[in-house]
């Protein structure tokens, strides 16, 4: 059997998020016989097997066991086992509206692109979620796509490109395997595009609550992906975000803001450590 889609969606350590995901993708108003879903189980101890008996009758799922943790390694497992020509990689904690699909689909239909990225919006409160995603389609490139794009939103015909596993959270860099994925996409000379036309729910990241380990790490990740694909656009950008995190840690060190001051420089140092420890063998 093949299918027009194929949700792979990596799971670790969650539950409920994932019976909440399920229940949108089941009232789709998209086809249910043509959608499959993909589950990537990285979990030890939460047993899914009672949300998949649930919904295996309204749903075509995968439940894939894997015991290699990583994002990127279960993306790519998803993949591999993929029978549609189409297919996306919602977080454990996205939502879908009943149209998310159906819109996916006649995007495609209607438009020659490779890859998609989508916006992660909320209709209830009408209001952008973790960025301010412009209401137009554009196409993007090495100098706008940073951004316009996201994991959770990515849409793509190119089933032969596989994620590096050396990023992501799980791998040796706990960030920056979509990075990786749309600025490869791009330099493949792939028509990768952003549009409004199709909206997702994810929940809002609070960065100002986010550890310190994980600013440091995420910064380190975005550094060794710059690394990787360097060149003009590409420097310039992380240039721009090495300046930003020195003007912000000289001005909360002014301000005697000893919170910020240390998430900035922890980024700034993220970033340092990155970009020269990262070899591209």
């Amino acid at each position: 059997m093949t299918f027009d889609i194929s949700l792979i969606i990596p799971t670790y350590g969650r539950y409920t998020e994932v019976e909440k995901l399920l229940q949108s993708i089941a009232i789709q108003t998209y086809p249910l016989e043509k959608i499959e879903v993909i589950i990537v189980d990285q979990n030890d101890s939460i047993d899914l097997s009672p949300l998949i008996n649930t919904y295996s009758s309204s749903l075509n799922i995968i439940h894939e066991k894997t015991l290699i943790k990583g994002i990127a390694n279960a993306k790519n497992t998803g993949i591999h086992l993929s029978k549609a020509s189409l297919i996306t990689f919602p977080d454990d904690d996205c939502i879908y509206y009943e149209d998310t699909v159906a819109s996916a689909i006649s995007f495609f239909k209607q438009n020659a692109a490779d890859v998609v990225y989508a916006r992660i919006y909320d209709r209830q409160t009408q209001s952008n979620i973790m960025r301010n995603w412009p209401a137009k389609t554009l196409e993007l490139n090495l100098y706008n796509f940073h951004l316009r794009y996201s994991a959770v939103t990515c849409f793509s015909r190119r089933k032969e490109f596989l994620f590096d596993t050396r990023f992501g959270v799980g791998s040796k860099y706990s960030s920056g395997e979509e990075l990786d994925y749309v600025i490869s996409a791009i330099e493949k000379k792939n028509k990768v595009i952003y549009t409004h036309t199709i909206d997702m729910w994810h929940p809002k990241l609070d960065l100002s609550v986010m550890p310190l380990n994980k600013i440091y790490n995420y910064a380190k990740g975005y550094a060794a992906i710059c690394k990787k694909h360097l060149s003009f656009p590409i420097g310039y950008l992380f240039f721009k975000s090495v300046i930003n995190q020195v003007f912000r840690t000289v001005l909360y060190t002014l301000l005697l803001n000893k919170g910020k001051m240390m998430k900035h420089y922890t980024a700034l140092k993220g970033r340092m450590h990155g970009f020269v420890e990262f070899k591209n063998q």
